[in-house]
């Protein structure tokens, strides 16, 4: 039985170039050609093509004993030298070695190898000559023993079986390998340190930390260390040092240390926010997101935090609340001109000629609402939320509410604002007392609104 099955497989070696069909036609045509042996059948031609093809777009491409062992040798004579062979490289390297075969894609050729070489480890991209072999290792291997940057024309020439995508992707990988200056790459592991330096350095973040909250880059040195890898950017050392050495110590956010987890405390970031806003006479808002940014807190956390500290005297500016002086009284009479025993929104000040001069400032609805906050004796600012639009309401302090819902409530009542949800919520988005429509919130208003005129 083994000789009628080389004499099939011979037959279609040498028939067949182009690969066989299991069809009525193509085994036909070798059972005619096998005619002479009388143990050859279609029910074996098809056994055969089935076990012993290779199968590949629909066709089964067979290739006789001797050309396997020669395909078999050569591979191995590679891997013997280079340890790992990607099919597809091998196989543009080498077309004079695989098309007359008849083996016309690294794909095929990958299934030809899996089928007849037990020798060697098969992967689905590529071969090697142990099972632990990765492009990544033999990339490893080659650093560690040169010991200096390489570029990647240097590693090609040594790994001609590789794709460059592959090493280049291997290289990609900024935890193991880094690019110099001048495009090279050096391998992390092989970075040198000066750690009587770095150790100066942990011992001024800490001494900085303990002082101002926080340390940045310009409280320490690392000259040193930039002058024993001078072929890499300071930046990209720098950020690997702190990665190796500091990480343990210091959390890292925006360029700046923090003990560890200290930054990640919103309480303890609030603090060190509230230390740098108190430090200021003026701060620009553009300057107070700069900083919240560092710290990890929200734009109208920062506006809230300035609020507390300083007197917002214009829309871009805060300033530092002991420099302004207001004539409380004076400004509260003007006030009452605009207020008359209602509740109005703070865009209903609409002229601020009545009102007292303040030293340095010009009055603007801003600067009106920080007085509100911080120092009338008669009147409350109340709104939904910090903002930028001057949205909010202004009301007597002898009117007492639990919460916003319940002072646009009263707005709605005291106007007789039909209580439909469209009419109310035009009402409050057009005179300034809030910014969006939000149907559950209106719903309660609208009820809020109903009880107090039904009181």
């Amino acid at each position: 039985m083994q000789n009628a099955e080389r004499k099939i497989i011979e037959t279609i070696a040498g028939n067949f170039y182009n690969g066989i069909r299991d069809d009525f036609i193509d085994t036909n045509k070798i059972l005619r050609l096998c005619s002479a042996d009388k143990n050859i059948s279609l029910d074996l031609i098809a056994e055969v093509i089935h076990k012993k093809g290779i199968e590949f777009g629909g066709r089964f491409y067979f290739v006789t004993e001797n050309i396997s062992s020669g395909v078999k040798c050569f591979i191995d004579k590679i891997l013997k030298k280079f340890s790992i062979v990607y099919y597809s490289a091998v196989h543009k390297k080498h077309p004079e070695v695989f098309l007359p075969l008849k083996i016309f894609s690294p794909e095929l050729l990958k299934k030809f190898l899996w089928k007849s070489d037990t020798d060697h480890f098969y992967f689905s991209e590529f071969c090697a000559a142990d099972g632990w072999t990765r492009p990544e290792y033999e990339i490893s291997k080659i650093f560690a023993a040169k010991k200096k940057p390489l570029t990647l024309k240097d590693l090609q020439s040594m790994l001609p079986y590789i794709p460059t995508e592959k090493i280049s992707a291997v290289l990609s990988d900024t935890k193991k390998y880094l690019e110099t200056r001048e495009g090279s790459f050096v391998a992390v592991s092989e970075i040198q340190f000066a750690r009587d330096e770095i150790l100066a350095a942990k011992r001024k973040i800490f001494a900085c930390i303990k002082k101002n909250g926080f340390a940045t880059p310009d409280d320490f040195t690392l000259a040193e260390n930039f002058a024993l890898n001078p072929e890499l950017d300071e930046k990209i050392l720098r950020n690997i040092i702190s990665e190796k050495f500091f990480f343990d110590d210091f959390t890292i956010r925006k360029n700046k240390f923090f003990k560890k987890n200290a930054a990640a405390d919103k309480a303890d970031a609030k603090d060190l926010l509230k230390n740098f806003i108190a430090a200021k006479n003026e701060l620009t808002v553009e300057r107070l997101f700069a900083e919240a940014e560092t710290f990890e807190l929200s734009q109208s956390a920062a506006i809230s935090l300035a609020n507390e500290k300083m007197i917002r005297a214009e829309k871009n500016l805060f300033v530092k609340d002991a420099l302004i002086n207001f004539d409380v009284a004076a400004v509260d009479e003007a006030l009452t001109s605009f207020v008359q025993g209602k509740i109005i929104p703070l865009r209903a000040v609409t002229s601020f000629t009545g009102f007292p001069s303040v030293a340095g400032c010009s009055w603007n609805l801003f600067l009106l609402e920080s007085f509100l906050r911080k120092h009338s004796r008669r009147y409350v600012y109340a709104s939904p939320a910090v903002n930028n639009s001057n949205l909010g309401a202004i009301h007597s302090k002898s009117l007492e509410f639990d919460d916003y819902l319940d002072v646009q409530a009263a707005a709605v009542a005291q106007e007789k604002i039909p209580l439909e949800k469209s009419a109310v919520e035009n009402f409050l988005i057009d005179s300034g007392f809030r910014a969006r429509r939000f149907d559950k919130i209106t719903e309660q208003i609208i009820v809020r609104a109903q009880e107090i005129l039904t009181r």
